[in-house]
């Protein structure tokens, strides 16, 4: 799957033109454009979404892929949490998360700035806020996931 971007008046008429059955941008665009599913993995483009990515934050278009691990330290103690099934999954709690923020109010009791308290480790070894993963982000990182 890739990501495009549209403006939202596109994004509301491609749902405004989904037929009953259509879970997803992609089967409302494949219905329109006439493209048929490819023989060799007929169901990969039939799952929903949240099947391909771990998490995603549409307002500030991060997607992190499943199993991708963020983790922070809060009042001396690490705290890890897990992007799955389209939500944070808090290790050692079984919790989850559908927001960053809400992961973060769950282990600070604070309402904070969760992108700037939340890391991730790069392909380059080195620790990285994922504020840097936005889409508005002043230094993009997104190329270390």
């Amino acid at each position: 799957m890739r990501t495009i971007e549209v403006s939202v008046d596109v994004y509301a008429a491609i749902w405004a033109a989904r037929h009953s059955g259509e879970d997803n941008e992609d089967q409302i665009l494949r219905r329109i454009l006439a493209v048929k599913l490819e023989a060799q993995n007929p169901t990969s483009k039939q799952m929903p979404a949240s099947i391909w990515t771990g998490f995603k934050d549409a307002r500030f278009n991060v997607e992190l892929p499943e199993g991708f691990e963020i983790f922070r330290f809060y009042k001396g103690t690490e705290y890890r949490a897990t992007a799955t099934n389209g939500k944070l999954e808090l290790k050692g709690t079984k919790q989850t998360y559908p927001t960053l923020n809400q992961l973060s109010r769950a282990v600070s009791g604070n309402i904070e700035n969760a992108w700037r308290n939340w890391y991730f480790t790069g392909r380059d070894g080195q620790r990285h806020l994922i504020e840097g993963l936005r889409s508005d982000a002043k230094r993009s990182v997104r190329h270390l996931i």
